[in-house]
């Protein structure tokens, strides 16, 4: 490591997005590969029955979310949803070997749509 740092420092020059592919002995992509991904476009898929069933009710409850609320904290707050569910499923059944009340599947099914109604907001808060 004697002379100039920037000469013998290669980590710069050896990041994904740098390394040049030619170097490489075996080539992970082809240059047409390469092209096909520049070019991806994105196109989503076709909604389902349930998806064209609750679309109205996930709208509504959008629109009652302030402006201001960041779409990452919708999902989060289903995030706490599932959180819960795990939290109180395995305080009542850390090795779940044990039977749990039926309240707790009730909450769980409860914070499982919970979830799945918070990530099909949380697209729609952000194109407001």
């Amino acid at each position: 490591m004697c002379g100039d740092p920037d000469k013998n420092d290669r980590t710069k020059h050896h990041t994904w997005f740098h390394e040049d592919p030619t170097d490489s002995p075996t080539h992970v992509l082809t240059a047409s590969g390469v092209e096909n991904i520049a070019q991806h476009k994105y196109k989503p898929g076709d909604y389902t029955h349930l998806d064209t069933l609750l679309n109205p009710v996930w709208t509504w409850l959008t629109e009652l979310l302030p402006m201001w609320l960041a779409p990452n904290m919708v999902t989060t707050l289903g995030g706490l949803h599932c959180g819960l569910a795990y939290g109180v499923l395995w305080y009542l059944s850390p090795n779940l070997d044990t039977p749990v009340p039926s309240w707790a599947i009730f909450l769980s099914g409860y914070c499982n749509i919970a979830y799945y109604t918070f990530d099909c907001m949380d697209g729609k808060q952000a194109r407001r």
